[in-house]
Order: structure tokens, then sequence, then C-alpha cells
């Protein structure tokens, strides 16, 4: 069955651009209406073809930037007692690879287009500035100083925990105590009961005491793991901690969860928002306000470093001038372009195109793009948001 799935994944690629989200069934966003589709509810789009329905608990660990193919070369590699016996499947991520965007769609089960956290970085209208969309602040100023304005009124639709809660479902959230009062943990917490854990024995043990303080109600679970993104963004995800960070994680989940419990009434989803692609310095094209092409743009960039968002003060002009430079290290769309291939799984509103700007970049091979907003540049050895095999498609594994 894997491979059929893979190859419809591959099937609804564009040569030359990269894989597009498979928002039709095979993505991340079907996976969370599966959970809705699990708990008797109505799935807004379709549920993710996992072969269970009905199950008393759900448990979903989110490996952030666990990609497909080093999990296969992981799971090949170690020993695991349960991993092996277990089929697993391919799904793609969103469109833009990346966290804020992707965690969003499981958290609301909607598409980007739908949602509108559409990136790290965005323009937003109302504050006048771009902002960070991880801790809403703007890039130069302290942390957290829009998250007033943002956390209780940016998502305007259910998060799935509020959708849940209308079936009698208890919800549950773990995230790293360093991030569980960002402002994105708190927008995707909003109807939920969100803890911090400082260990992976923690979190175990922190999911395994709710499955059976909750045992004679239903559950939905969400536990969010970030260190296999920060290892792979410091030393890239062709370096040995990247896959044993992986490696030691699913070790654990077997040893400190799974080895646990009982499936009978309980399903175990372990999946990915994106994956991570290798981007070495010699591949970054780097610029600055004080470069040419930046006297096309208002403002800075917004978006990736390997997809940007581009707010031009003349469109044909900026659109010359990035082909005749930069033509083969990226490619450029606008709005139209990415509505009709479905990038963002639906048209966009218009709020939500002003958070975009006029162009969207998407990064070719393994190049990226580095804008120096600060007084240096960042230079980041894996990366992810682009649409490359690497990036957009990550395992599905299921225990029931």
């Amino acid at each position: 069955m894997w491979k059929d799935i893979l190859k419809e994944i591959y099937d609804n690629k564009i040569e030359g651009l990269g894989i597009l989200p498979h928002y039709n069934k095979y993505s991340i966003l079907n996976i969370a209406n599966w959970v809705i589709y699990n708990f008797g509810g109505t799935p807004a789009y379709e549920p993710y073809p996992i072969p269970y329905k009905n199950k008393k608990h759900v448990i979903m660990f989110l490996v952030d930037a666990m990609s497909y193919n080093t999990f296969k070369l992981v799971l090949k590699e170690g020993n695991f007692k349960y991993l092996k016996q277990h089929q697993f499947f391919p799904a793609t991520s969103v469109f833009p690879s990346t966290t804020a965007n992707a965690i969003t769609t499981i958290m609301t089960a909607q598409p980007p287009a739908k949602h509108g956290f559409l990136g790290y970085i965005l323009y937003l209208k109302e504050l006048g500035s771009l902002v960070s969309m991880i801790d809403f602040s703007p890039l130069f100023g302290d942390k957290g100083i829009y998250e007033p304005f943002l956390v209780n009124d940016f998502l305007n639709i259910k998060t799935i925990y509020e959708i849940l809660n209308e079936l009698d479902v208890k919800t549950f959230t773990h995230t790293h105590s360093d991030i569980v009062n960002s402002g994105l943990s708190k927008v995707h917490g909003r109807g939920g009961n969100i803890k911090g854990y400082k260990s992976l024995v923690e979190l175990f043990g922190m999911v395994y005491d709710k499955l059976n303080d909750f045992k004679d109600d239903k559950s939905f679970q969400f536990a969010y793991y970030g260190y296999v993104d920060s290892i792979g963004h410091k030393y890239g995800p062709k370096d040995r901690k990247y896959k044993s960070e992986i490696y030691w994680f699913l070790k654990m989940l077997e040893d400190e969860f799974l080895d646990r419990i009982d499936l009978k009434d309980t399903a175990v989803i372990i999946t990915a928002d994106h994956g991570m692609l290798e981007s070495p310095l010699d591949k970054e094209i780097r610029f600055s306000n004080k470069d040419e092409i930046s006297k096309n743009l208002w403002i800075p960039p917004g978006g990736e470093m390997r997809m940007m968002y581009y707010y031009t003060k003349n469109k044909k002009g900026f659109l010359d001038y990035f082909n005749l430079n930069y033509n083969d290290y990226g490619n450029l769309l606008d709005i139209n372009d990415a509505e009709k291939i479905n990038l963002f799984g639906s048209k966009l509103d218009e709020r939500f195109k002003e958070r975009i700007g006029d162009y969207i970049m998407i990064a070719k091979s393994n190049y990226s793009f580095v804008y120096k907003y600060g007084n240096s540049f960042v230079h980041l050895k894996g990366k992810h948001g682009g649409l490359s095999f690497h990036e957009m498609v990550v395992p599905l594994i299921v225990f029931g």
C-alpha cells in the first residue's frame, strides 16, 4: 500500500518545482482530519486512510523535521522491537513546509489558505510590521510584544481541541517547557490542556499518565518533540547527530511508552510536520538591503530561507531583475500561479494575500536565499520550507 501512496505523491509533483502538498488525501492535513473522523466527527477534508476508526484514545507524537528518507534509514539500521513489525506510510507536508504553518494545519485540520499562518516571517498589515509567527515578535524588538494583539484573535477558526471537545473528547498537549508559553503554543493549545516537559522520560510518562487517568473517557493527546529540527538546522540532516536524535526518540518511545500500554482501545500516531534538506554555505544566495535586488522591495522579504515572500515596489521590474540574475537558483510564482496549482490548499482571501506579498520564491535544488535582517547573516546547514522530496515527504506510523 505504501508504494501506491508514494506513487500518488510523486505523481502530484511539478517538474522543476517539486512535490506539491497532497491535500486531497495523503498529507498531514488529512492525518488531522482522520483524528476528527475517528471520534465520530465530520471532517472538513478527506481523512488519511488509516485502517482504524472509533478508537477510544488517540495519541499523536509529532517529531519536528523528521524526514521520510531519514526515518527509513534509521529504521533499517536501528534495533527496534515494535517499529519494524509495522508498515509505515508516506505523507506530504503543506506549503510552506515549515513549523508555524504545518503544525497550525494539524492543530486546526485546515489547510494554510484557511488558517493564515503562512510561514515563519509574515507581513501583518494590521501591525505594519514583519512578524515572527513563532513568538509573535517584530524582527527587531522584544519577544512576544505582539502577543496581546494576536493570541486571542489571529486564528479565527476552531482548533482541533475545540472540535473534539464538542464530541466529548478530553484533549491534551505536551510540548517542551521552553516553548510552552510561546505565542504559537498558546494559539495551538486553545481549547486543550497544555503542559510542558523537560525530558523525554517526562514526556512519555506524562502521556502514559494521562492515558490511564482518563481511561474511561475518550481522549486525544498531541505530543511535540522539537530537538530533531534543532539538531538538523545546526549540523545538517546528513550528520550522524540528526539521525541519532531520531533514533533515540523512537527507541525511548518503544521502551518508555509502547512497552507499557495496551493498544486495544488506543491508536498511536508518529509523524512529522516537515522534513529537512542539506543546504551548505556555498549554496546560499546572500543579500541585504544594500543589494540591487532590494531596491525593488519596499520591505525585506518574508517567509523562510528555502522559500521567500517578496513585497515589491514594481512587480514587473522585480520579476525581470530576478529572472535575469537568480533564475538558476529559484522559481518565482505570483498568487494566481500559486492558486492554480493549489499550493496553499484553497484560494487565499485578501487578508492572507497581503501577508504573502507579490511573489513567492521557491528555491531550486539545494539552494537557499539568506537575507541579512540584522547585523550579520545567519547560516543554517539544514533547512526546510521548499518543495523538495526531503522537505515535503514525512513518515506516518500508526499502532493500534
